[in-house]
């Protein structure tokens, strides 16, 4: 009678754990190239968000600040404070050439755009996230105006923030109607 051997095919325990170990040390690696992956795209998603929003709200008040009017005298216009009625380092209003009231103040963390020229006026927000907005004004002959009928132009810094990302804008601009 012939006995017939049972040959034994199969894995050893050693080498499964061995397996499990490299599928988990590989599966960790791949994971952690993923989430870095995603937080690196949310960052550049909240940047790309801070300089559209910063875009927009820059572009309306360089088009608002163009539109300053001015008293004419002669040949010649000299700004007074019926078309500048306010200008400080975080807010300036005024009157435009439609003799419409206009402003821009920062309110906590939000850049809000003035209705009217009054302090009770409405007032609607143009942007938020603002960690930072400073108006400068200046003479014809770049230094610093104090006086309303100094100013012929108006500098405007704003820096947007969220978490540790920001992006900041400087324009300077010269009201179309002074001469």
């Amino acid at each position: 009678m012939r006995i017939k051997k049972i040959k034994n095919s199969g894995f050893t325990l050693i080498e499964i754990l061995m397996v499990i170990v490299l599928v988990g040390i590989i599966a960790t690696i791949v994971a952690m190239l993923v989430y870095e992956g995603a937080k690196s795209y949310g960052e550049i998603d909240k940047l790309r968000d801070l300089s559209t929003q910063g875009r927009l709200a820059f572009e309306r008040m360089a088009r608002e600040i163009r539109l300053v009017r001015c008293t004419t005298v002669g040949t010649s216009c000299t700004p007074t404070t019926s078309d500048i009625t306010a200008m400080t380092a975080t807010e300036f209003r005024f009157n435009n050439t439609r003799n419409e009231g206009r402003g821009f103040r920062l309110a906590g963390s939000t850049v809000n755009l003035r209705q009217g020229s009054g302090a009770g006026d409405p007032e609607d927000p143009l942007v938020d996230n603002v960690s930072d907005l400073t108006f400068e004004y200046f003479k014809s002959d770049g230094t610093t105006a104090t006086a309303v009928q100094d100013v012929w132009a108006i500098a405007v810094s704003l820096t947007l923030s969220s978490g540790a990302r920001s992006v900041s804008f400087k324009v300077r601009v010269h009201p179309r109607g002074f001469r």
